[in-house]
């Protein structure tokens, strides 16, 4: 008996380069995958570390600022406060504070406590 081996060899051939493709495929997405959840686990670490600290900040500045009653702020305290303010890295906080910080009198100064609160509520609410 004679067999012709031709196809059966192209077959084989054919079934073995499909099955390298594949497993490369497989090998190529995985990675990709991995790669992919890496780096939504440091956005999800990034938006952690941003809602504490503003939390904090908020904390402290209901803390400190609105309960003076007419008080002056220690000097230790608006250092914190400015630390807080800068270690956010933040342009539209550190905006926001500035104006508050400039305000000539007591009403602008509220309502521009009352921005920069609804900025620090929207950065835990939104992260």
């Amino acid at each position: 008996m004679k067999f012709e081996s031709g196809i059966l060899d192209k077959t084989k051939l054919f079934t073995n380069f499909l099955l390298i493709v594949l497993v490369a495929g497989n090998i190529f997405f995985s990675i990709q995958y991995t790669e992919g959840l890496k780096q939504q686990d440091v956005t999800q670490s990034d938006n952690t570390i941003v809602r504490i600290q503003a939390s904090k900040l908020l904390k402290l500045f209901v803390d400190v600022v609105l309960n003076t009653e007419g008080q002056t702020i220690s000097y230790s305290d608006r250092v914190t406060l400015e630390n807080d303010v800068v270690q956010m890295n933040d342009t539209d906080i550190t905006k926001q504070w500035d104006t508050f910080v400039s305000s000539k009198d007591a009403k602008t100064a509220q309502s521009n406590a009352v921005a920069f609160m609804k900025l620090l509520t929207n950065k835990l609410l939104l992260n």
